[in-house]
């Protein structure tokens, strides 16, 4: 079974300044509280179609990523029909291999998973996602020194994705779900995403 997902990706948490997590050291706060949205744009699972669905991922973690532990809750496009729901739950929760694969091994319990209304939203330079009612996130891009060009991380120790990743601010984290947050002004990142297996 082989699979190719791509699309635009974008991640909101708590983290006060740029994530030091991806370089693996441990959150700003007690708990690494991540949110993460995926639109596929093209993608194939052993001939199913994947293209326009979108999923999210709700991480409650440690606050030293790496220690593991995780309480996710996985978010999948509601008008995917059952054969492209579960390719989308397969690929997106690592099952199906490629890199969400190495992050498996971190999660200790699924308090959710399923099918939900998301709504993701793209202007220049922001994005914006809506999980039923469970999730309300909104991050803006940020500028780097030249005030042109966006401030770009491009290879970390730690991701939800290997390509490089733009540096975001989260305006609004809205969560209430199998936990609750909200966060206003932390750390986001966004880019373009693929990934195959």
């Amino acid at each position: 079974m082989s699979f190719m997902v791509e699309g635009d990706y974008f991640e909101g948490c708590n983290c006060r300044v740029s994530c030091p997590c991806i370089f693996l050291n441990p959150a700003t706060n007690e708990t690494c509280e991540l949110f993460i949205a995926w639109h596929i744009t093209n993608g194939l699972r052993d001939g199913v179609n994947l293209a326009g669905f979108n999923v999210a991922l709700a991480v409650h973690s440690p606050k030293q990523m790496t220690d593991g532990g995780w309480r996710v809750a996985l978010y999948l496009d509601e008008r995917a029909n059952p054969d492209q729901a579960a390719a989308l739950g397969a690929i997106f929760s690592g099952q199906a291999g490629g890199h969400l694969a190495n992050l498996a091994p971190l999660i200790g319990e699924v308090a959710a998973a399923g099918p939900a209304a998301i709504a993701f939203e793209m202007t220049e330079g922001s994005r914006r996602v809506t999980v039923d009612q469970h999730l309300e996130m909104k991050i803006d891009e940020l500028k780097g020194m030249d005030g042109q060009g966006p401030v770009v991380i491009a290879n970390p120790l730690l991701g939800v994705v290997t390509q490089p990743v733009r540096q975001a601010k989260a305006a609004t984290i809205r969560y209430n779900g199998p936990w609750a947050v909200e966060a206003e002004g932390s750390n986001a990142f966004l880019t373009e995403f693929r990934y195959d297996g």
